[in-house]
């Protein structure tokens, strides 16, 4: 079987934690639960818990989940990554299909001062993370906001009368697929510019993550219809799925909302929430993330980025 990345706690090491600490140790029983062996790219793993400890800290002599309340409180720092380490699917009730692992996925904490030794933490585990400017350089760079939307919206009929037994990536990104795509990423990078962030496209993050595994392209259509990483992934059998419930609300519908605040129309992405909002028949907009509900509203950019390299309350910008 396998090695697992993880590093699971030793017997002498739980039984320091007990006597110091049992809330640590339930902690530490329940992280070990979680790390059952990994499997090889392409290959599937059976796991005895349905939950996946996707996030975690490691202090010098363990590793826990990530918000778990231990014995200093202010060690754990909050921290994200712009997507999922793997690019993978649910098989079945205890399975996971792991299909690719990205390189370079930026990670960033808030606040930005602590990235870096969040990343020394992590990379033990984990060393494909690398730093981002901040947590709006990893929000901002998610792939799957200005990627699975578009291709899932101008699939509906085809997901809605047939469900989703065809590769959702070479079948469902044709050339009109792609061109929507991109302009749904041009108007994120006009954003990510006018925070003075570094604007990498959509077909760059995606080479740069899985170019070691064969993606590429000149263009998105050819990098998208073709990637080996994605070939094989389903389309959505229905419309209540991540790539509208999750990506539009939490994806597109922050972005637009940033865009308005700083000035940058973003009227595709306008479209693409409304005419997603009114297919699936639920007010994205509202059930969403905007520049109010995240405490960013009346904030100009800079005084955005001063937050979120500070962490702490709205800073006074002159």
């Amino acid at each position: 079987m396998p090695s697992s990345p993880w590093r699971p706690i030793s017997g002498a090491v739980m039984r320091r934690m007990s006597a110091r600490s049992g809330r640590a140790a339930r902690a530490a029983q329940a992280f070990n639960a979680a790390c059952l062996p990994f499997t090889v790219i392409g290959g599937r793993s059976r796991y005895s818990m349905v939950s996946f400890v996707r996030r975690c800290v490691r202090s010098p002599t363990t590793m826990v989940p990530a918000g778990t309340v231990c014995c200093n409180r202010a060690a754990v720092v909050t921290a994200e990554a712009a997507s999922f380490i793997f690019a993978c699917k649910k098989d079945g009730p205890d399975g996971v299909w792991i299909r690719g692992l990205k390189q370079g996925l930026p990670l960033a904490a808030l606040p930005a001062t602590a990235t870096l030794e969040v990343l020394d933490r992590v990379r033990p585990a984990f060393p494909e993370f690398a730093p981002a400017v901040n947590v709006l350089d990893t929000s901002l760079n998610n792939v799957n906001n200005p990627l699975h939307p578009p291709a899932a919206l101008l699939n509906v009929g085809r997901i809605e009368k047939f469900g989703g037994d065809w590769s959702f990536f070479h079948e469902g990104m044709t050339p009109a697929v792609c061109r929507l795509m991109e302009r749904l990423d041009e108007e994120r990078l006009a954003v990510v510019g006018a925070l003075g962030l570094p604007e990498v496209s959509l077909l760059e993050w995606n080479i740069k993550f899985y170019g070691h595994q064969g993606l590429g392209g000149k263009t998105l259509y050819e990098a998208m219809s073709t990637t080996p990483v994605h070939g094989a992934a389903r389309a959505p059998s229905s419309l209540d799925h991540r790539y509208f419930t999750e990506d539009v609300p939490f994806g597109l519908v922050p972005t637009a909302s940033l865009g308005r605040a700083l000035g940058i129309p973003t009227p595709v992405t306008d479209g693409v929430v409304a005419v997603s909002s009114a297919v699936c028949g639920r007010d994205f907009v509202r059930l969403g993330r905007t520049v109010e509900t995240l405490g960013l509203g009346g904030m100009n950019a800079k005084q955005i980025l001063a937050y979120v390299e500070a962490g702490a309350a709205r800073p006074a910008v002159p």
